[in-house]
């Protein structure tokens, strides 16, 4: 295998060589260096760009960078001239998939394995679209004939992990995850499962280096950046944590959970604004979800606007009795109509549940004048 600079020398000599071009982005990919691979596609003449292997390479860079609308459009007419083309069948249904759009991704993977019913890699895509479509069964299901298939499929050990894990199958989840990761230590699902695991346990510092792992290798993966800036909540590094749950709502913005932990990171850094702002872009996605109205809640009593927050307050507290940040805005509430002890002991009953991690132990009236008092002392906007 001819090394980056071999190559860069023979390309200089003939630049408008397509198949030169194509070995020298593969070998930049192969490093991680996308942009440099990006950068050589980009340089050869318009015609030599068309070719299939050369639009084929692009979409799989457009895939490693997370502009999956691109890849689509790269792959959408090379697949219909081709439909018994494996790699790019599965790749414009990986594309379609991130994108949310699972029918037709769907629609091409019935193509993709009739042509090929024997490859694991097929099932495991399917196994992708069930997992994301909450059918666990399924999902399992296909990546049981992915093992038939491939018995040491790392990604298909990783996907069992994090398929049990989304299914609520914690025990199963863990014992499928440390498997996984003793086979194969940087398998991204498995990773995750790990993470995700970890922090449930309160192992932080186990559960960021899961996540960090993880990115590594797949530095835009939603899942990995919202378990990180969680990770780095609960350090207080309150600046990092912000700036990581940007980078995984833009990389999930379907993710309540993730809208839900930058908001309240924003909170905690004083920008109601930007937190009140993420709320409603949590409320977009489901306008039944207590935690949003909860969340908005917070916001509207923090700055004084009292009715509207009670408002926003009784329609989360009736959504989810148990919902942690319409029980929070209740203290606040409470606080602010001068019933004190009950706010303390509504308070109390938060840290008691374990629902704000990190703070057990602590006396509930000195927490909650600390957030207090860290929510709007520090007020911004931007």
């Amino acid at each position: 295998m001819l090394s980056i600079d071999r190559l860069t020398q023979y390309l200089a000599s003939d630049p408008a060589n397509p198949d030169l071009a194509g070995e020298l982005a593969d070998a930049y990919v192969r490093v991680g260096r996308y942009r440099d691979a990006a950068d050589v596609l980009h340089a050869l003449p318009v015609a030599a760009q068309q070719r299939q292997g050369i639009q084929f390479r692009l979409a799989q860079l457009d895939l490693a960078t997370g502009d999956y609308l691109a890849a689509e459009q790269r792959l959408s007419p090379l697949w219909t001239a081709d439909q018994q083309n494996l790699a790019l069948g599965h790749d414009l249904a990986f594309a379609q998939l991130c994108q949310h759009r699972l029918g037709d991704a769907r629609a091409v993977l019935a193509v993709v394995e009739a042509a090929h019913p024997t490859q694991a890699a097929v099932q495991l895509l399917l196994a992708r679209v069930e997992l994301l479509a909450g059918n666990f069964a399924g999902a399992e299901q296909h990546i049981e004939t992915a093992l038939s298939l491939e018995p040491l499929d790392a990604t298909a050990l990783g996907l069992r992990a994090l398929c049990r894990l989304d299914a609520g199958d914690m025990p199963g989840a863990d014992a499928a995850a440390v498997a996984c990761l003793q086979h194969t230590p940087d398998q991204h699902e498995a990773l995750l499962a790990a993470g995700a695991l970890a922090l449930s346990r309160q192992q932080v510092e186990l559960a960021g280096q899961h996540f960090s792992r993880a990115l590594q290798r797949h530095p835009n993966s939603g899942r990995a950046l919202s378990g990180l800036g969680q990770v780095q909540m609960l350090g207080n590094q309150l600046e990092q944590a912000e700036q990581t749950l940007q980078h995984a709502v833009a990389a999930m913005p379907d993710h309540i959970g993730t809208w839900h932990a930058l908001a309240w990171a924003q909170l905690l850094l004083g920008d109601i604004a930007g937190a009140e702002a993420s709320y409603r872009d949590a409320l977009l996605l489901d306008r039944n979800f207590g935690e949003s109205h909860g969340g908005l809640a917070i916001v509207e009593l923090l700055t004084g606007r009292v009715s509207e927050g009670e408002a926003s307050m009784r329609r989360a507290l009736k959504l989810d009795p148990a919902c942690v940040s319409g029980r929070y805005a209740k203290s606040l509430w409470l606080q602010q109509n001068g019933k004190e002890a009950e706010s303390t002991a509504e308070f109390a009953e938060l840290i008691a549940r374990g629902a704000l991690p990190g703070i057990e132990g602590q006396d509930p009236a000195q927490v909650a004048q600390r957030l207090r008092s860290r929510m709007t002392s520090r007020s911004i906007t931007r």
